[in-house]
Order: C-alpha cells, then structure tokens, then sequence
C-alpha cells in the first residue's frame, strides 16, 4: 500500500506541473513532451509494480517466527518506492525542461538567421547607395565642368589599371614561389625516399652476393668426397661466415647509410684491429646505471629467428645508454644481469629486459661488430650530371667541377 501510495504521490506532482497556467507560451511543449514520455515512464512504473507485488507476496510466505525480517524487508520496500516515485518526477521535470530548451533554441537559431540575412541586405543596399552616390556624383560634375570630370576619370582609370597590374603581379609572384616551394618539398621528400631505397637495394644486393657466395662453396663442399671431421669443419666455418656477413649487414643499415665514420666505436677498436678479427671485437663488460623511472634508452633488432643475435640499433639521445658513453649502435648483447641472449628469439629478449629495467642497474656483456669499410659501404656514391658536375648520392655538400676540369688542373699541377 505505501507503494502505491507513494507512486500517486509521484503521479499528482507530475501532474501539478502541467497545470502551470495553460495560457503560458510552454504549455504545449510540456504537453507534447508528457505525452511523448508517458509511454515509457508508464512501461517503467508496471513493470515495477510487479515486480513490487512479486517481493511483497515472497514477504508474505515468510513464516510468522521471523516477523521482523517481513517488518523491515516492507520498510525497505517503502523507500525503494519512495525513491522511484522521486525519480519518476526528476525524470519528467527534465523532460520538460530539455523540451523548453530545444523550443527556445530553435527560436534563437531563427532569429541568428534573419539578423544575418538583414545585415547581408544592409550591406548589399550600402553598396548600391554608394553606386548611386558616385554616379550622381559623376553626372553633377559632368553638368557643371564637363572637361574637369572627364579629366578626373582617365586619372581614376589610369590609377586603377595601374593599380591592379602592380597588385596582379606582385600577386602572381607569391603564388609562384608557394608553388615552387611546394615543388621544392615534394622533391626532397621524394629524393630521400629514393635514396632510403636505393641504400637498401645496394645493401641487400651486397648481402645476397656475399651469401651466394658462400652458399656456392657449401655446394663445392657437397661435390667433394669429404667425410668426417674436416667436412663438418669447413661446413661450419662457412655456415658461420653467412651468419657473420649477415649481422654485419643489419649493423650497417642500424649505424644509417654513410654515417659509419660518424658513429662512435668503442676504445681499442679500430678498423686495422678488428680486421684481423674479421671485424669481431672483444666482449666487454658495462655496468648501465639508471634512474628508477627511467628505461634503457636502446632499441634492439635480430633474434635466433633470424639467425642473428641481439644487436642494438637505435641509442636515444639523453637516455641512460647515451649518457654510459660505453654502450655504441652495432653492440650484440651477450646477456644481461647473467641472462644468455645469444639463442633467444626476438620477443624473449625484449622480455628479459623489460623485465630487469625494473631492478635498477644493468650488468651488460657485450661485443662490438664493425661493418666492412669497402667502396660498397663508405656512402661515396658519385653521379655525374650531363653538364659535366659530380654529386655524392648521399651527400649534401655543393656540386663538384666535372672530371675533365679536374684531370686538366691535375695536369697543370704536374
């Protein structure tokens, strides 16, 4: 009963709403809004009182020795129905005030427009006054000085082309040079992509001829009667140097095309040193200290998927391995914290050091591998252009004199 009671209570303040005055100028959005929501808020309010009825019946087979449990469950049922009877009429309350809010913006929007196409009228009426007022104007002097008016409109005339070719070509002469300077950009985006490209064709046509290489003297080593200890040797030892010419190959696309002399390589590795190791440095070990927020700074590339070991491509400057000064792009990590990377996949390894960043410092063992420094590897790529200059393909430096002129100055020099 207080339910029921509770939701008319609801219902008589809905209604008290809408009998506001019915002269006023919302009466008939509030209706067409009640009418639109009663659907619903009376689908809401049924299944509710079921639902009520339903709990109050399972009350009422409670038995009579836990009277308190169907005394208090009642109240709480009370409350529950009060609440719904309140929201119920914040729900019309809005409905209502959404639906004078709409009213009135489609009113103002209204209004928007008209002032809008009235002061588009004015300025368009402006204007054919100022017409009229001109020509007036003209026909006045033409009456009083016909000689004096003719004079002051070739003058007027005479500025306004002169006006408009000045303002024309200076006009002209902007737009060209935005067009040329978007030219301009569209080129450079277009040669550095060409040449991100032909850096790549040149090194993986590089790596192919050396891998070929070697793939042909395995099939040498097939044709040959060799068994046993010296076969498995040599097989290795190729098998090894395919490996090594790889690595090599991703160390020089990480270390970027024709910045090899750039980039730093550790102490005590020189070129002259490492070529008699075949490029292979020494492990060495380096302690990364590191805030406890901060990570390694380093991307990593390779994995035993690739037959290739954990090489560091990319350093980020400022970070804890730019500012260790010992850690260098081309650096395969051997292991971390006493972690072997040399036969994890790619994803384990990013894992593993995901994984230690977190304990603070790292204990890293590492070992630096030089790429070939031959004509293919320097970045000294020359073209000549038809009018005789030589440019670097991957340089930025001014055009150099043609062969010709530097063969003569060579000649005179002797």
């Amino acid at each position: 009963m207080s339910h029921c009671a509770a939701c008319s209570g609801a219902r008589l303040q809905a209604q008290t709403v809408l009998r506001v005055d019915p002269e006023s100028e919302y009466f008939e959005c509030e209706a067409s809004a009640m009418e639109g929501g009663s659907g619903w808020t009376e689908s809401l309010e049924k299944d509710f009182d079921k639902a009520f009825v339903s709990l109050d019946l399972l009350l009422g087979e409670v038995d009579s020795d836990q009277v308190e449990i169907t005394y208090e469950g009642r109240q709480k049922m009370t409350s529950l129905s009060a609440c719904f009877a309140q929201m119920m009429h914040k729900c019309q309350f809005m409905m209502h005030t959404i639906s004078k809010q709409e009213k009135e913006m489609i009113t103002m929007r209204a209004e928007v427009v008209e002032a809008r196409a009235a002061r588009q009228s004015m300025e368009k009426e402006v204007e054919q006054l100022m017409i009229q007022v001109h020509s007036l104007q003209c026909q006045l002097h033409s009456k009083t000085a016909p000689h004096e008016s003719d004079m002051i409109k070739k003058k007027l005339e005479t500025q306004l082309t002169q006006f408009r070719s000045e303002l024309t070509q200076g006009l002209s002469t902007v737009c060209e040079l935005e067009i040329a300077r978007k030219e301009c950009d569209r080129s450079k985006r277009t040669i550095q992509a060409l040449e991100t490209e032909v850096f790549g064709a040149r090194l993986a046509a590089k790596y192919l001829d050396k891998e070929l290489a070697g793939r042909i003297q395995q099939i040498q080593l097939l044709g040959r009667n060799m068994r046993g200890v010296e076969h498995d040797r040599l097989w290795n030892q190729l098998e090894a140097e395919i490996h090594l010419h790889r690595h090599k190959t991703v160390i020089r696309a990480c270390r970027g095309r024709g910045n090899t002399k750039g980039l730093t390589a550790p102490l005590r590795h020189n070129f002259k040193s490492l070529r008699k190791r075949n490029g292979v440095g020494k492990s060495r070990k380096v302690v990364l200290s590191k805030h406890p927020h901060e990570g390694l700074g380093i991307s990593i590339t390779g994995g035993s998927e690739h037959a290739l070991p954990i090489v560091i491509s990319e350093i980020q400057p400022g970070q804890p391995a730019d500012r260790c000064g010992q850690v260098f792009v081309g650096d395969a990590i051997l292991s971390v914290n006493g972690y072997d990377l040399r036969t994890v996949k790619h994803q384990e390894a990013v894992d593993i050091l995901s994984g230690q960043v977190q304990q603070g410092d790292l204990d890293l063992e590492l070992v630096f591998v030089c790429p070939d420094e031959d004509s293919d590897d320097d970045g000294t790529v020359t073209i000549e252009h038809s009018d005789g200059s030589i440019y670097n393909l991957y340089s930025m430096e001014e055009p150099t004199s043609s062969r010709s002129s530097n063969n003569s100055d060579e000649s005179r020099s002797t």
